[in-house]
């Protein structure tokens, strides 16, 4: 357990303050105008976490609270209120006090999760590297460390992502299988059409899938979707069609079997309580009914025809 014991706050002058050349550009990049006009109006909530004179003509170094930092320096101010990390403070002490000062956005960010770690590796050794997973919500296990440092050798564009919450985690594996431009332009997309959850995976099983398996990029897929789908005002549409879209062009069989089957269906014209369902994938003939009833007396009313007709069924060769 790491029992901590706050240093004295102190007014450092804004330009004796630096930021890690190795913090990823995303972190470090330029905040919103919206945060600092917030930070103009309300002034600094929480000292920063400082520490450490670097080679920057003996500036201290921001170890927690980037965003904060920016918006303070962006905004004008010329002192900044900093807690000065102790050079006595053990290592794997001061590196758990980095990620708890600012930890909601260690939480939020696997970006940040990744530099955290990648700057204690070179102080830490392993056991002692493993105790500080936890802290961000991570399960303290040497490939989970492994995977998140690894993160930092993604494209910039793709840590961008990443940080902002644009990409999910889940889908960076998928997404890396794809050339560098490919990947930044399916990241383009995800956030034109501000794709999430299930959508977001989609796309990007879709795209990956397709140029995987016929060598097709994202901007001929564009090509091709515009011949037979014009551009709509109606973000939703345009979202649901460009899928369709996709789902057609990676599963041609699967797309004319659904075309044929909503066919007959159409024909059929059920009414609005009988439902018709296929299989998943197509994978044979079979059909299933769905009978809505009102009530139950009203199922029991109409058994015997329902079961006369699973009879017939049955008996058909």
């Amino acid at each position: 357990m790491h029992i901590f014991t706050i240093p004295e706050c102190t007014a450092c002058a804004t330009e004796n303050l630096t930021l890690a050349d190795t913090l990823p550009a995303c972190v470090g990049a330029q905040i919103s105008q919206e945060e600092v006009a917030f930070t103009a109006s309300y002034g600094q909530i929480q000292p920063l976490l400082a520490g450490g004179l670097t080679a920057h003509g003996g500036h201290l170094q921001v170890l927690s609270g980037f965003s904060t930092f920016l918006a303070l320096k962006t905004a004008g101010f010329p002192q900044i209120a900093c807690w000065i990390l102790s050079q006595e403070i053990a290592p794997a002490s001061a590196f758990a006090l980095r990620i708890l000062h600012n930890r909601q956005a260690c939480l939020n960010s696997p970006i940040l999760q990744a530099w955290h770690l990648k700057e204690a590796q070179a102080q830490l050794p392993v056991q002692d590297l493993l105790p500080l997973l936890p802290l961000m919500g991570l399960k303290p296990q040497p490939h989970v460390l492994t995977e998140r440092i690894s993160l930092l050798q993604a494209d910039d564009v793709v840590q961008a992502a990443l940080h902002n919450q644009e990409l999910h985690l889940k889908n960076l594996q998928h997404l890396l299988r794809l050339p560098q431009e490919e990947q930044k332009r399916l990241i383009e997309l995800i956030r034109q059409y501000r794709l999430g959850g299930s959508k977001q995976q989609k796309l990007v099983d879709l795209v990956v899938d397709l140029y995987l398996r016929e060598g097709c990029g994202i901007e001929e897929i564009l090509a091709k979707w515009r011949q037979r789908d014009p551009p709509r005002d109606n973000l939703p549409q345009e979202t649901q069609s460009l899928l369709g879209f996709l789902h057609c062009l990676a599963n041609p069989r699967i797309a004319q079997a659904e075309a044929h089957f909503n066919e007959r269906l159409q024909r059929l014209q059920p009414p609005a309580q009988v439902s018709v369902f296929h299989t998943p994938a197509f994978e044979d003939e079979q059909v299933s009914v769905q009978l809505c009833y009102s009530s139950w007396g009203s199922l029991q009313a109409h058994w015997p025809q329902v079961l006369k007709a699973v009879e017939r069924e049955n008996q058909d060769p």
